[in-house]
């Protein structure tokens, strides 16, 4: 019995506990036309700390993607604009300070009762609430592509 590792290249012989280079006589060949490998191990335990801030930590990215397409640099930085005098930034800034708040609130109830066989960030990601749920105001687009010249003569 084989498991895969990170290279493509290698695999993990669980009998002997040694790794086996693609080319190298040990490459189980004949074994591998008829078998399946296990699937590379995750690096930590399901449902442990490490597990835990490892999906934290996917759901944050997660989240900063979404305000970097926004136009912002940063989760922090969108949130600052709460109580701004300009209308569409207090708007984003309400819709993710909402959305921060129910994604961190539904990790905590996946972490305090983990649904069965629910372990993998994409498997997670679909169980939390998602950005189109909020009520985010219409983006703008402003002509700032190379080449276009000011947007104003000056």
């Amino acid at each position: 019995m084989y498991r895969l590792t990170e290279s493509p290249d290698v695999l993990f012989c669980l009998e002997t506990g040694a790794f086996v280079p693609r080319g190298h006589y040990l490459w189980p060949t004949e074994w591998l036309k008829a078998n399946t490998p296990l699937p590379i191990l995750p690096p930590y335990e399901p449902n442990t700390p490490e597990h835990h801030r490892a999906i934290r930590d996917a759901a944050w990215a997660w989240m900063t993607s979404v305000v970097q397409a926004r136009q912002y640099d940063s989760v922090e930085s969108c949130v600052g604009y709460y109580n701004s005098g300009v209308e569409r930034y207090r708007l984003e800034a309400h819709a993710m300070v909402a959305w921060r708040d129910a994604v961190n609130e539904k990790l905590i109830a996946l972490v305090l009762d983990p649904p069965p066989g629910v372990v993998t960030w994409p498997q997670v990601k679909a169980l939390l609430p998602q950005p189109s749920q909020f009520n985010w105001p219409s983006t703008v687009e402003l002509p700032l592509g190379v080449g276009d010249g000011p947007a104003v003569q000056l």
